[in-house]
């Protein structure tokens, strides 16, 4: 809950708006203070922009991995948290071939997913602006082909990016510098 700044929750807002009828799932575990503040805050910018909060938005409990694949399968789309950047969860996507929006943030910790779209060549699926970003989540899930065309070139793409050991080898070649003193 902690990537999830007061600042994007307008770009939720106009993704539900755009989006009709779809769910944004978000995922906590029982008693977490920061969904419930989350969901509170979501909920009165939902209200703000006259959009039924509990037509667009569903917290699920945390589910096991095979769960978590087996609706990532299913998702029209996985969106990058704006800001803070979620790594492995945009590694899994790519492992189950969902089409990606990656949100590009100033820092590295918001750079995470549109690094990797970037590295397997889907720059047109990154976006640094609310518009653009919406923008990009609408059309995934208002056509059915393009959906399947970018589900296809994640396939494509993966195997390269899941065995890229550049990124490895350089670590290891600084490490054993700094070790050496």
């Amino acid at each position: 809950m902690f990537k999830y700044a007061p600042r994007d929750d307008q770009l939720l807002v106009e993704v539900a708006r755009r989006c009709q009828p779809c769910k944004l799932l978000f995922f906590s575990a029982p008693g977490d203070f920061r969904a419930t503040l989350f969901e509170r805050r979501l909920r009165l910018a939902f209200e703000s922009a006259d959009l039924a909060f509990d037509d667009h938005v569903r917290f699920l409990p945390w589910l096991s991995q095979e769960q978590f694949f087996g609706l990532l399968q299913q998702a029209d789309v996985f969106l990058d948290s704006a800001g803070f950047s979620g790594f492995n969860t945009a590694m899994q996507a790519v492992e189950c071939g969902a089409p990606i929006v990656a949100w590009e943030g100033e820092f590295m910790r918001g750079r995470f997913a549109s690094g990797i779209l970037h590295q397997m060549g889907l720059d047109a699926w990154v976006a640094n602006t609310v518009d653009g970003f919406a923008s990009r989540v609408e059309m995934l899930c208002r056509d059915a082909d393009l959906r399947r065309s970018v589900r296809a070139q994640i396939r494509a793409a993966a195997p390269a990016l899941l065995n890229d050991k550049r990124t490895v080898d350089a670590l290891a070649l600084q490490l054993q510098k700094w070790a050496r003193g």
